[in-house]
């Protein structure tokens, strides 16, 4: 570090130290403006601008390097070689070019790019100087210590990567400063440190060539090329940056303001107006001229905008004969100057399409896209509108929710093409119905509400009585039959809960919740029909959701179990097989009737796993029989529509070990008509493991006949509703009768369920029927109490099958 003070304070002269540090600063200050210029050009322009920043920065590196060297006083005469001389001056711009397009690449790698490219800069000075400094020619030897140049040469690497780092891409003047004043930092630190590094022993003996450039033509070269260099680069970059000012400003103005038509006004009269503005008002250019384009064309905008405070507004382009188009207009001024007065350009863009887009936007947000009817959002911010004013006004307010009966049959039957077209027409007929006073709305599927506004603080009676007006037009609005195809009209009909706000509930939630609930108690009772809300209902809801609750845990904590009841023949001799039915006996509730717990077992999806349970249980159970009787398990609709339910009973015989033969599945008409096609096919699975299928319930459904030629069935079960009125009832009598022929004509087994007394016996007996089932022959217990059946070694002279276990008997 002393010999490079040293050689600084005593072997240099200060004043062109200076001189030389000013030219490389001005040099590289003006290299890095170019640079920046460089990094926003495209690819042709890029490549020139790098050009002349390596020429100008390695120019300028040059001219300190020798001024510098012109200000050291080796002691002894000194001459410079010219070729290397020329070639220092060319490594410097090689080297800086070189370094400064590497670090102006963009893309994943920008800071790597800008540390090689400061990395090669740095190292360029050095490759410049030690370069220029082996065309020094002096009596004498030159040497150097090795450790100082190393140091030099780090140093000037390292404030050479830092440089272009903190340059970035010189937009700001910041970066361009941190740029400049560590490029500086490399080129002097680099050299001088280097120059410290040099020993020049003196010897006459040492020859020294004649043809060398003098101290004093270098001086003259170096500062010719220097101030050249700086010069052009200087001028190219004030020139270049004076014209782009030019045209952004012109740029800027033109471009803010030609949005799709543009007025150009003096003085607030119009001077011209291009094409686009003539189409858009449809008017000639003579008849626009000199009019006061603010007063007459934009009559509607605040004074803000007319004076310049504000440049944008939304507002309707209007013009005397009363045609108004909505627009945006931006407002942009230029100034006076020696050739035209101030110009105010307002450029206008026609917004129809704009407007119709956002409404059609809002339209499909508030509305349902198939029936056109207001969807669920829109209808709950009504019903919270409706609810605030009856808070005010005292007026009742009405909700109904309303549901198509039995619309998944229209769907099943005719495809959901025809159910969104009968949607499509309902919601029509629905829209055209009524005035203002009623909102209609679809919220899903064909489940609609209805909201009806009373005119006037009417007594209970009058809301109701004009509730259920409202109630019986929608019914008989729904009621007409939809056109599906030329063949086939669907006539629906369906189901209404009303509710009034405010004695029926204190808040749109409540309201809505309670009218759904009467609208439930509509479709339980077989639809087409109105029902008021009444609290009992709240009763029957919290009931079943206790019910349903209970029945989770009781699922969990083995609160269920089977009774079978027997099947025999008909004189009573012989047992041919077990029904099993579910029975639960709830801690609390005490036990609970099939009847009651089924249905929601069906409507919550516990009835999936709790079919499984029964069948498993049963199986398991009728596997562990010495006597091989037929045991009856039955499904549901909603089982009978998993496609997995064959390769669940054929896991659960496997699982069990019990024969095939011995199962029978009892499946009912209205399970097995809600998807013919599901339900064919699953029962035809389960048909070729070897179990058997019986019909339950025979002659209640609909479509009998047609269900026993499509289906496997293999037994026909007669409903215990004929059983019971077959010596008193006719009709009985010849149903009973007729379908124990149908079974015999068909070879199907028919077993008779709810026999109770000797007369059923005697008729039954009669007429052949093959088994019979019900309290005469024994009521359905735990199997314990049949254990002396189950158990027995004999085997039934006729062995058969029974089926399901959701009966309520």
């Amino acid at each position: 570090m002393y010999r490079i003070y040293d050689c600084l304070a005593n072997q240099h002269d200060i004043v062109l130290v200076i001189i030389a540090l000013l030219i490389g600063l001005a040099g590289i200050h003006t290299a890095f403006n170019m640079y920046a210029r460089a990094c926003i050009g495209r690819l042709r322009q890029k490549v020139a601008w790098l050009f002349l920043t390596g020429v100008v920065t390695g120019g300028s590196i040059w001219a300190t390097h020798f001024i510098a060297m012109l200000s050291y006083d080796p002691v002894v005469p000194v001459g410079y070689e010219p070729v290397l001389t020329a070639v220092s001056l060319l490594i410097a711009i090689a080297a800086t070019t070189a370094g400064f397009a590497i670090a102006s690449v963009v893309g994943p790698h920008l800071l790597l790019s800008r540390i090689v490219g400061g990395l090669v800069v740095g190292l360029g000075i050095s490759a410049m100087h030690f370069t220029g400094m082996s065309a020094i020619r002096v009596p004498g030897v030159i040497s150097w210590h090795m450790d100082i140049v190393i140091g030099a040469i780090l140093m000037g690497a390292v404030f050479g990567m830092i440089s272009l780092w903190l340059a970035r891409s010189a937009q700001t003047e910041r970066q361009k400063l941190l740029g400049k004043v560590n490029l500086t930092i490399a080129v002097a630190t680099m050299h001088f440190s280097a120059m410290g590094a040099l020993v020049i022993t003196p010897d006459p003996t040492v020859p020294v060539p004649t043809q060398l450039i003098s101290q004093d033509y270098l001086a003259i070269g170096v500062a010719v090329v220097a101030i050249l260099l700086i010069a052009i680069g200087f001028v190219t970059a004030l020139v270049d940056r004076q014209l782009r000012d030019h045209v952004r400003n012109r740029m800027r103005i033109l471009g803010d303001s030609a949005i799709e038509a543009l007025v150009l006004t003096q003085n607030g009269r119009v001077i011209d107006a291009n094409d686009s503005f003539l189409k858009l008002v449809d008017v000639t250019r003579a008849e626009i001229l000199d009019q006061n384009f603010l007063a007459e064309w934009l009559a509607d905008t605040p004074p803000a905008f007319q004076s310049g405070e504000i440049s944008y507004i939304e507002t309707n382009l209007s013009w005397s004969h009363s045609t108004e188009i909505p627009v945006e207009v931006v407002r942009r001024e230029i100034p006076a100057d020696e050739i035209s007065d101030a110009t105010v350009i307002f450029g206008l863009r026609d917004l129809r399409e704009r407007y119709a887009a956002e409404h059609h936007i809002r339209f499909l947000a508030e509305h349902d896209s198939l029936t056109t009817l207001l969807n669920r959002t829109t209808f709950n911010d009504h019903l919270s509108e409706a609810l605030a004013e009856s808070d005010e006004t005292g007026t009742p307010v009405t909700v109904m929710c309303i549901d198509f009966d039995h619309f998944k049959e229209l769907n099943d039957s005719f495809g959901h093409i025809a159910g969104d077209h009968a949607l499509r027409e309902l919601g029509e007929r629905l829209s055209k119905l009524f005035s203002d006073d009623v909102v209609i709305a679809r919220v899903g599927g064909d489940e609609f509400v209805a909201l009806l506004h009373h005119q006037t603080r009417s007594d209970m009676d009058g809301v109701i009585a004009r509730s259920r007006e409202v109630a019986q037009q929608i019914l008989d609005c729904v009621a007409i039959p939809v056109f599906i195809n030329a063949e086939h009209r669907a006539k629906l009909s369906s189901s209404i809960g009303i509710a009034h706000y405010p004695s029926d509930g204190d808040d749109a939630e409540s309201i809505l919740f309670h009218a759904d609930l009467a609208m439930y108690r509509v479709k339980q009772s077989g639809g087409n029909d109105m029902v008021f809300y009444s609290p009992e209902m709240d009763e029957e809801y919290r009931f079943k959701r206790q019910l349903s609750s209970n029945l989770r845990k009781a699922m969990d904590s083995g609160q269920l179990e089977l009774y079978y009841q027997p099947q025999c023949d008909t004189d009573g001799k012989v047992i041919n097989s077990f029904e099993a039915l579910l029975r639960w006996t709830d801690p609390e509730m005490g036990s609970i009737p099939p009847g009651r717990f089924i249905p929601i077992a069906e409507e919550t999806g516990l009835i999936v796993q709790l079919g499984e349970w029964v069948l498993r249980t049963a199986c398991q159970e009728a596997a562990s029989w010495k006597n091989p009787l037929g045991i009856g398990v039955n499904m549901s609709a909603v089982q009978l529509q998993k496609h997995e339910l064959p390769e669940l009973v054929a896991e659960i015989l496997a699982e069990t070990g019990l024969d095939p033969k011995r199962l029978e599945l009892e499946v009912t008409e209205t399970a097995l008509i809600h998807n013919p096609a599901r339900s064919m096919k699953i029962l035809s699975d389960i048909k070729k493991l070897g179990v058997r299928i019986a019909m339950d319930d025979f002659g209640t459904g609909y479509s009998s006949l047609a269900t026993l030629q499509n289906f496997p069935v293999d037994r026909i079960k007669i409903d215990q509703s004929f059983i019971k009125k077959l010596i008193s009832n006719d009709q009985a009598i010849a149903i009973v009768r007729a379908v124990i022929n149908l079974g015999h004509d068909l070879h199907l087994d028919v077993i008779a369920e709810g026999v109770e007394t000797d007369e059923q016996v005697s008729f039954l007996t009669d007429h052949h029927c093959s088994s019979v089932q019900g309290y005469k022959y024994g009521h359905p217990k735990p199997i314990k109490d049949y254990w002396h059946v189950v158990n027995r070694t004999e085997t039934p002279t006729k062995p058969a099958n029974r089926g399901p276990g959701f009966e309520t008997v």
